[in-house]
């Protein structure tokens, strides 16, 4: 059979399906058939039958009060009847009202109108039956025989007739649900027997498929053990269409594409070996004239170092000449600089002094501002002394009412004084403050006058150095261009020396590299030599 593990596996598990579902069919419908009848006889049988009775009660009780009314020895038992008799009315009004909630068929409506029309008669002449049954007369037991018996017997054959309707389908639907229930038996025991029948074909379906998957998987581990152990020679050839046949397909590939893989390792191996078997030879050579380059390098380094030596002991001495000369002139330069330095630092002190001169003369104006403004405190503290004196006098006259006011004028005069000594300490401070800016004002136009002369001197000073330094300055320019010729020289001689280091630096870099270079050849033949003997194990397919 052409049909994959998949298909193999959706049917096996669709047949299972299938059954389950069938015999959950046959379950659900039994039990809606069940709950059906159930339904009819909860909401139409058996309400019916039991409105049907209670109607049939209510009549005959009806009658059986009126009998007893006509029979009653006095009023008062004929009243308390008539009050059972109204009572019996209303209460078949309503089992009327029930019995309706229970039709669903025409012939029960048609029966129910009818039991309506004749139950009307008759009640509509119960008043005329009852008064005539209070004058005890024989008019009375005529009415009844001839008016009353007649549309009882009427009403209450309607009423037997609707119980008969009601109990014949309360015992159908018994019936109906007493088959169901054996019915519903007999489905049981066919639900086991298809579950029983189920479970045997899902066993035989998981046989079936452990079979189809067990074998094919047999085979394949036993090939890919075989590989494993270097033996490409074997093959599957599986005749199937399914997975199986796709994997065993993909082996069979798989061990054509590893034998051609492993034959050329092995042809490439041996090309290799001889390769590397020449590079080895040509290192070899490269190694020994390299060899001897470097040895040549390092004669010429010698000698090229010698010179260098004896054009830098020139350089350093026309150097100190040069900066012997340079260093004159740096120095007279700086006293020069230092003499400009000085003068415009005599020249921002006198900008300064003039900048303190101007300050100190707006602290004068702002310590006046200050007695001004101590003048008119003084002159609020005694407006507030004398303003405390009036609330004291105020209070005293309030008298016990004013006793907390005299506190708070007492308070008011205590501040006031403490304000005027304040007062009296500021306006000491600020006179001492203007006395120490006049003479802090008459020192410093001293200074100034000082450093004006002071300034004038250093101007001569730097006049005089500025000669000094043009004379150093002119030969300083000859001395640098004999010290640049020797700069040169002693370049060219560091430049042919450091070209010569790392020539032989180079030269034993190529020495060193052709070495490693050696061992990675060494190391590569070990290599092709390994992969050739671990190749030379596979075995392959002839």
């Amino acid at each position: 059979m052409n049909i994959t593990i998949r298909q193999r596996i959706l049917l096996s598990f669709a047949v299972i399906l299938a059954v389950m579902l069938l015999m959950g069919g046959i379950a659900i419908q039994r039990l809606l058939r069940i709950e059906a009848d159930g339904g009819i006889l909860q909401r139409d049988a058996l309400p019916g039958m039991y409105a049907a009775d209670q109607l049939q009660f209510e009549w005959a009780a009806n009658q059986s009060l009126l009998r007893a009314h006509m029979l009653a020895a006095d009023d008062a038992a004929m009243t308390r009847i008539e009050e059972q008799l109204r009572t019996n009315g209303a209460t078949f009004d309503a089992e009327l009202g029930r019995y309706e909630a229970t039709i669903f068929t025409a012939e029960e409506r048609k029966d129910f109108e009818a039991l309506k029309r004749a139950s009307a008669l008759y009640l509509a002449a119960l008043p005329e039956a009852i008064r005539l049954s209070r004058t005890r007369s024989d008019a009375a037991r005529e009415f009844l025989r001839l008016r009353m018996d007649p549309a009882f017997e009427q009403a209450n054959a309607i009423i037997v007739r609707i119980e008969d309707t009601n109990h014949s389908d309360a015992f159908a639907v018994t019936e109906g649900i007493a088959k169901t229930a054996a019915a519903a038996e007999t489905g049981i025991r066919v639900i086991w027997v298809t579950l029983f029948g189920a479970l045997v074909l899902a066993v035989l379906t998981g046989f079936y498929l452990l079979k189809a998957i067990s074998q094919p998987l047999h085979l394949l581990g036993r090939a890919v053990e075989v590989m494993a152990k270097g033996d490409f020679s074997g093959r599957l050839a599986l005749a199937r269409t399914d997975e199986f046949g796709v994997l065993a397909q993909g082996y069979d590939r798989m061990g054509n594409d590893l034998s051609a893989l492993v034959g050329q390792v092995q042809t490439s191996g041996i090309q290799v070996n001889s390769s590397i078997n020449e590079i080895a030879a040509t290192l070899r050579e490269q190694q020994a004239t390299a060899t001897e380059i470097a040895a040549t390098t390092t004669e010429i380094g010698a000698t090229s170092r010698e010179i260098s030596a004896t054009s830098k002991e020139l350089v350093r001495t026309m150097s100190a000449v040069a900066s012997g000369a340079e260093q004159t002139a740096a120095l007279a330069s700086d006293g020069q600089s230092g003499l400009v330095q000085m003068e415009e630092t005599m020249s921002r002190v006198m900008e300064a002094t003039a900048s303190i001169n101007a300050k100190l003369a707006v602290l004068t104006e702002k310590a006046g501002n200050i007695s001004q403004v101590v003048t008119a405190i003084t002159k609020v503290a005694d407006q507030t002394n004398l303003l405390s004196l009036n609330a004291a006098i105020e209070a005293e006259k309030a008298g016990e009412y004013g006793r907390g006011f005299s506190v708070v004028a007492t308070e008011i005069r205590r501040l006031a004084d403490q304000t005027a000594v304040s007062t009296l300490d500021i306006e000491q401070m600020v006179r001492e403050i203007q006395s120490a800016v006049s003479a802090g004002v008459m020192g410093m136009d001293k200074f100034s006058e000082e450093i004006r002369r002071g300034t004038n001197d250093v101007r001569r000073v730097g006049e005089q150095l500025s000669q000094v330094i043009q004379h150093v300055q002119a030969m300083v320019p000859r001395f640098e261009s004999v010290n640049e010729g020797v700069q040169a020289q002693a370049t060219g001689a560091e430049q042919i020396t450091q070209a010569l280091a790392q020539l032989s630096e180079a030269a034993q870099q190529t020495v060193d590299a052709l070495r490693q270079s050696n061992q990675a050849v060494g190391e590569l033949h070990q290599v092709s030599s390994g992969l050739r003997d671990g190749v030379s194990k596979f075995k392959l397919q002839a």
